[in-house]
């Protein structure tokens, strides 16, 4: 008799090297993605939302609106992307005097609050405010806010805000 014959030939082997593998590339896979969830959603979010410096023209332009004669200080932004879809901010001086017919000539559905006059202008005892609903232009905002206070016997800082819901 041969020594091979009397050797019994190894049991096969269950697929648990095979089972293994599986598990690792599955966990792998998960870790994976979650680390991605955790640092690429961020970036994503980071490059999502761009803000950037623009003339106060062009944001007043493209509510369909003009910027006042002898605007000054003039600092305005626009937030583009993400879920705030595409919105606008900023604020300049302008003369006092011109304040109210400037606020009167702005296009777009005015938001009238109790207690104000037929145009539409919150008077404050530090300025002024108008709400305008979808201005004219080519800008898509459901809402602007004009808030302007008294700098100066002179003088009136504006500040204007885009919301787009």
């Amino acid at each position: 008799m041969s020594i091979a014959a009397e050797i019994p030939a190894p049991a096969p082997r269950p697929k648990r090297r095979k089972a293994l593998w599986l598990v690792a590339l599955a966990a792998t896979a998960a870790l994976g993605g979650l680390t991605y969830a955790f640092t690429g959603v961020e970036d994503t979010v980071g490059k999502g939302f761009q803000e950037r410096p623009m003339a106060c023209s062009e944001a007043m332009y493209a509510m369909g609106w003009v910027l006042p004669d002898h605007a000054s200080d003039q600092q305005c932004t626009e937030l583009s992307g993400g879920l705030a879809g595409h919105t606008q901010s900023g604020t300049f001086r302008m003369s006092r005097a011109d304040v109210r017919p400037w606020l009167a000539s702005l296009s777009g559905e005015r938001n009238q609050p109790d207690g104000v006059g037929s145009d539409s202008v919150v008077e404050r005892k530090e300025g002024l405010a108008l709400g305008i609903l979808r201005p004219s232009g080519s800008l898509q905002a459901d809402e602007v806010r004009v808030n302007v206070r008294w700098d100066s016997e002179d003088t009136a800082v504006v500040t204007f805000e885009t919301f787009d819901y």
